[in-house]
């Protein structure tokens, strides 16, 4: 078993990353809404602080390194060949898996770094957590009156993100699932098992 991609075979290392990620997304996204819904409960006045801060570190946490392993993945697939795509696929299915590909790429990016800006351009005191440290830096300046770049308007990218993502993600495993269960062709398999 290699670790390195070939021509036919994702290796282990693009297939590690891939599951990893797939697991953190499925944890990080209903993790958000809670943490929003804390946060909303806490601003009414009926909400637990401290629930809010956990939540908050979890998902801040998980979002760096989101983007860290993302980042990493790009690294990998661009020093590694990407297995072909099945022979007999029409040049239509051929476009949608890359676009697919590429707005889950594009998303990956774009989702945590606008999690970051919104946090970053929050007008009062809110830490920005990665692990133990409450103190990371901003990556835009915070909001002050009249300013464009508001908490609000990363939020409202961020929160557009994963509805776009939603939509995506879906027609990537509505794909995986049809080559596996319709065209039999083993595509979802060498990315379970190379």
């Amino acid at each position: 078993m290699s670790i390195r991609n070939t021509p036919a075979h994702w290796g282990l290392a693009a297939r590690a990353l891939h599951w990893l990620m797939a697991f953190m997304i499925a944890a990080q996204v209903p993790l958000g809404f809670w943490m929003v819904d804390a946060y909303d409960a806490w601003l009414a006045g009926s909400g637990d602080g401290d629930l809010v801060m956990t939540l908050s570190r979890i998902h801040n946490t998980m979002g760096f390194l989101l983007l860290i392993l993302v980042a990493a993945r790009l690294v990998w697939r661009l020093q590694n060949p990407t297995p072909d795509l099945p022979a007999g696929l029409a040049a239509w299915q051929r476009m949608t898996a890359r676009v697919t590909h590429g707005l889950l790429y594009g998303l990956l990016v774009v989702f945590p770094l606008t999690g970051w800006a919104a946090l970053s351009a929050y007008d009062g005191e809110f830490p920005i957590f990665f692990f133990g440290w409450d103190n990371v830096f901003r990556i835009v300046p915070q909001a002050t009156e009249g300013s464009p770049f508001t908490s609000d308007l990363f939020g409202e990218i961020h929160e557009t993100c994963w509805k776009i993502g939603t939509v995506v993600l879906g027609l990537h495993v509505i794909g995986a699932v049809w080559h596996e269960h319709v065209r039999r062709d083993g595509v979802l398999t060498r990315m379970w098992r190379g």
